[in-house]
Parts: structure tokens; sequence; C-alpha cells
């Protein structure tokens, strides 16, 4: 598509994620075996409007229990990593982006989701239909954050919700969204971008962390709430990588991480 431009933005990183939860063997769970993670997300200038895929993690703080605090991972979240500084350096105000595209509704991809009033959301219903749902129970908890879901409910946004029988949909010219369904979460979202220049790029999120999860076969994640609708997906994007002749960006891949050109210093067109 020519005259689209995407933005990559890191939001933090994960600083003490253990190995086994990264790529799942079996074994117990090493505190002391980790491995420092990117939070990505992403900014799509196309020609009909801006564009947001995630908006990765809010340097605010956020209640936990105990409990959950024992499954949450360390993050920093660096003062110019923060998404509303990544956008002012782009001279881009909340209000000016028309879509945001949510990969699921984690705490590390929906950071000052809230802000976005002007936005049309787009989010799996499968995904936002649990959350209504433990919430109503009362159990809503980690990696999801009841108090930013209450924000979301209390300011109001324009949610556009994927059903799960819808499998993709052309969004803009150029940009297609996938709906991978149940694995990592309850509902994965991820983009087809078509640049003239750098070719087709699939950003697929946590719907695999990284191309050591790929396979084949596929390797599980940690944390995970569907083994075979995750093994699905991962099948599911390669075979759409091959389709569209398309490189795959991970959510959580360190080594395609440190090949990225990010915000400050480029972007792909």
């Amino acid at each position: 598509m020519k005259g689209m431009k995407v933005y990559i933005m890191r939001s933090g990183i994960i600083t003490d994620m253990p190995r086994e939860m990264l790529i799942s063997t079996g074994a117990p769970v090493d505190t002391q075996d980790v491995v420092h993670l990117p939070i990505l997300s992403y900014v799509i200038d196309h020609p009909e409007g801006l564009l947001l895929y995630d908006t990765g993690h809010s340097r605010e703080e956020r209640y936990f229990t105990p409990t959950e605090e024992k499954k949450r991972p360390a993050w920093q979240v660096p003062e110019e990593d923060e998404l509303p500084n990544q956008l002012k350096r782009l001279g881009i105000a909340f209000e000016d982006v028309e879509y945001v595209v949510c990969s699921h509704l984690h705490i590390d991809h929906t950071g000052y989701l809230e802000y976005f009033t002007h936005s049309e959301i787009i989010a799996s219903e499968a995904e936002f239909s649990h959350m209504v749902k433990m919430r109503a129970l009362g159990k809503l908890e980690y990696p999801f954050v009841p108090a930013d879901f209450e924000e979301w409910l209390n300011v109001g946004l324009n949610w556009r919700l994927i059903e799960p029988d819808v499998q993709e949909f052309q969004l803009l010219e150029g940009i297609r969204v996938f709906n991978f369904g149940p694995g990592h979460s309850y509902g994965m979202l991820g983009v087809l971008l078509e640049l003239e220049k750098t070719g087709n790029v699939i950003i697929i999120s946590d719907a695999v962390y990284c191309a050591e999860n790929m396979g084949p076969p596929a390797r599980l994640p940690g944390f995970i709430v569907d083994n075979e609708g995750y093994i699905q997906t991962a099948e599911r994007i390669m075979q759409l990588a091959d389709q569209y002749n398309a490189e795959i960006w991970y959510g959580h891949d360190m080594k395609q991480y440190e090949g990225l050109v990010l915000m400050d210093d480029g972007y792909y067109s």
C-alpha cells in the first residue's frame, strides 16, 4: 500500500520471565533461569487514517493480590517508553487515532486504552466476553486488570467486537485483521500489512510468543488457556505467511526485536 508507514514502539521490557514460561518443556519453573522480553506496540500511519496495534504497558501502578503478584513477572517501563510520550514524539494526539486493534486484553497490551475515546476499539468478542463474565463473578484477575476494565466502561469506549465466526476482514486498503481465536488468551487478533517497500508483514503479538515457539511442531508457552487452539493458530499463521509471502513479527521475540528499526530511528513502508 503506497503511503503507509509503520512505527514500532517499545513499550517496556519484561525483565525476569522464567524461560519455562516462554517455551514450556514440562519441567518445573526455575525462577533463576530467566529471559528478558520486549513489549511492543505499533503505529500504522495509513493514508485513510491512523491505526494503533496494541497500546503497550502503562507505568501507572496496578493493584494485584499477593497470589497474582507471584504470577507476575517484573516489568520496566522507562519514561521514554510510555505510550503518550512516544506518540508525542511522532506528533500524534490520542484523538488523532481512528482505530486501535487490540491483539488481546492483557495488561502489557492495553496500557492507556482508556484515553482513546475518539477511536474505534477493535477486539475479540470472546476475549471481551470473558472479561465481562469474570468481572460479574468477581474472578477477573491477572493478566487482566479489573481497574482498567472498569475505566474502559466508565469512559464509554467505542468497541467493535469481532465474533468468533469472522475469520478475517479488510479494515483499510492494505490492512487485514485476522481473528486467530483462543490460544494464549481467549481471543487473539493479528494484522496483515501490505507495505510497498518492506513487503507484507503479519503482526501476531502473543498469538505465538517467538519464532522458537512456532516450530514446527509448535511449542507451547507456559501461559496458555487453550493448547489445541494455540497449535491451530501457529499452523494457520504459517499458512497465512506462505499465502501472502509475509514476514511474521512476533510479540516477545528478543532476537527478532534486536534487528528491528524502532520509531526513533525510522519506520517501515
